[in-house]
């Protein structure tokens, strides 16, 4: 059985019966933050738009051919956007409610193959240290935090902004960092540290002496989007399994 990819399912979802939704007419981001990720296909470059307040944030990934959907606009409400510039639509996601249900929904699957419960996955023993190195970063400050695993260790950057931008790290919800038992939990977690700090954008990463990811520019900006013109196709409230059995329906 082939796995369905989050942006499979956000094209299943736009091929499906919609209801309309309210969005601003246009959004004016003030920063803008230019990031390559480097890997054995070669160098793909990733444009962000934020707001200062961390109402909104703009993801534009560098897109192949056969990506329509290489835009992502999260908003103040915690929803998650996917722009299709082609086709002029803008298909709404609730992403937390569709990547639980998606888990599920492949566990039950899998039970129902083997004909017996998964067995729970190995834990990974991961340790993050912020090692109290600095340096400056397109203008910031960034600061170092080493992860070790049983793989080995990397570095990772992340400089203090004066801008939010967690919601491209939370995939739309939240906006303020998290404290108290939850923070225990995610504390030896890289990917939590713009979660359990304010202002934190993760800059660079460095593997075996090469940099993974780094970061081109942090500039001020006017930018804005505008939402006139597109037709919105609001999910938010869909369940997986109903986006799933509409689009079969719909190929019957």
């Amino acid at each position: 059985m082939k796995k369905i990819s989050l942006v499979a399912i956000a094209i299943l979802i736009a091929l499906c019966s919609t209801a309309q939704t309210t969005l601003p007419p246009a959004i004016i981001f003030e920063r803008t933050v230019m990031q390559v990720m480097n890997d054995e296909t070669g160098k793909t470059t990733d444009t962000y738009y934020f707001t200062i307040n961390g109402d909104y944030a703009l993801a534009k990934h560098e897109a192949s051919d056969d990506d329509e959907n290489a835009m992502i606009l999260y908003t103040k409400d915690g929803k998650m956007c996917m722009i299709d510039e082609k086709a002029k639509t803008i298909t709404i996601l609730n992403m937390p409610k569709v990547v639980g249900e998606a888990a599920g929904l492949g566990k039950e699957i899998g039970e129902k193959i083997k004909k017996a419960p998964l067995e729970k996955g190995k834990k990974d023993d991961m340790a993050v240290t912020k090692t109290g190195k600095t340096k400056t970063i397109c203008g910031y400050t960034a600061y170092e935090f080493q992860v070790k695993n049983e793989a080995g260790s990397m570095s990772w950057w992340y400089a203090k902004v004066d801008f939010n931008p967690i919601k491209i790290y939370t995939m739309g919800i939240g906006k303020t960092p998290i404290a108290g038992s939850k923070a225990d939990v995610l504390k030896n977690n890289p990917a939590a540290i713009p979660i359990l700090n304010q202002n934190y954008l993760w800059v660079e990463m460095n593997v075996s002496g090469k940099k993974a990811l780094e970061t081109e520019s942090i500039t001020k900006t006017s930018f804005i989007f505008s939402t006139v013109g597109y037709t919105v196709k609001d999910f938010g409230k869909k369940s997986l399994k109903d986006i799933i059995n509409a689009k079969l329906k719909k190929q019957e």
